[in-house]
């Protein structure tokens, strides 16, 4: 009891000497800008980052889910070394939607596979509302998971509405599988390395969920939740599950408009909140967006504050540093990502 007891005490002293420094405003530098939309983004082991740009939409006429969408092919996956881009696939689909783009959401690297989250079906669309595991040396696709599919098929969610729209993928640490979140779909995904799609949760009352991350040892995972129309400040929520059994652990309440969650490596939770949505003139306000740590403890730290519709957060494995999409949507070239220190 008494070796217990003194781990523990050492613990909350560690926590209590690291809150002043974390409640500072941390400070953040540009490391690159000119991306067109970028959304989900990931580190390689050897700390090379890959960025998912949504592209911007195209100058093609299709019938989209919610009314007049133009299509192109302006999305791609680009790279970023030493602080200079480059484009590691281009040509993939970007459709603008209620001046809402929407094409590559998330990508992740591993030593051979670029896995790349494409985002809102549109029937007919090639590569729309699918998971597709790219081979990194010939760049050819290896494997598609066909998430509009199975939705279509299947509605998991019950809605009645069949809606796809593929946001984010986080590989178990022993890739043997991922899971995968489709945010129009309220769904949870289970991919596995022998090609099957199962789901693992669906919720109700269209909760959105954006985004999911495991913590270091793979025991847990995290799904973030952005929430539906009209965005209530506050009512966003993480939820923590067991890895082992699916079961739900905890949850988080009290966040804002969810867009990624990250366990670093410390197993702390950093999220992304896109902003706040104003009620009374139904749009977002700019420059409303944070990153948010939560601590073991379950209390809320501030992070980075200020950002202009941040997308989606990162951990340098080789550093520790931390990368966020910022401008994630805008005009052509406005997009940046941003780096800061753990806190």
């Amino acid at each position: 009891m008494r070796s217990k007891f003194t781990l523990l005490t050492l613990f909350v002293l560690f926590i209590i000497s690291i809150l002043p420094s974390m409640a500072q405003e941390v400070e953040y530098t540009v490391l690159v800008d000119g991306l067109n939309n970028p959304r989900g983004l990931n580190f390689d082991a050897d700390g090379v980052l890959y960025v998912a740009e949504a592209g911007l939409g195209g100058d093609i006429d299709v019938d989209g889910p919610f009314g007049p969408t133009t299509f192109g092919f302006s999305a791609g996956i680009s790279a970023v070394v030493d602080g200079e881009v480059s484009k590691v696939i281009s040509y993939l689909p970007s459709m603008s939607m209620n001046e809402e783009i929407v094409g590559a959401m998330d990508v992740l690297p591993t030593a051979d596979r670029l896995w790349v989250v494409m985002g809102h079906e549109i029937g007919g669309i090639t590569l729309a509302g699918t998971v597709v595991n790219y081979d990194r040396v010939s760049l050819r696709p290896s494997q598609i998971f066909d998430v509009f599919g199975y939705e279509h098929a299947n509605d998991p969610d019950g809605t009645g509405e069949l809606l796809s729209n593929v946001t984010s993928i986080a590989l178990a640490p022993d890739e043997m599988s991922a899971l995968i979140v489709d945010a129009s779909g309220n769904t949870l995904y289970r991919a596995s390395a022998d090609g099957a799609l199962d789901v693992v949760t669906s919720w109700e009352n269209n909760p959105v969920p954006t985004s999911v991350t495991f913590n270091s040892d793979g025991s847990q995972y995290a799904v973030g939740f952005l929430m539906g129309f009209p965005f209530p400040t506050g009512a966003a929520r993480v939820e923590l599950y067991d890895s082992a059994t699916d079961e739900l652990v905890t949850t988080y309440e009290g966040l804002t408009t969810i867009t990624d969650v990250l366990f670093d490596v410390n197993d702390f939770l950093l999220v992304v909140s896109y902003g706040e949505f104003s009620g009374e003139t139904f749009s977002w306000i700019p420059n409303s967006g944070s990153v948010t740590v939560i601590l073991p403890d379950g209390s809320f730290v501030s992070g980075v504050t200020g950002l202009n519709f941040p997308y989606s957060i990162a951990q340098n494995p080789v550093d520790d540093m931390y990368a966020v999409s910022v401008n994630s949507v805008g005009e052509a070239g406005s997009g940046i990502i941003i780096t800061f220190s753990a806190p």
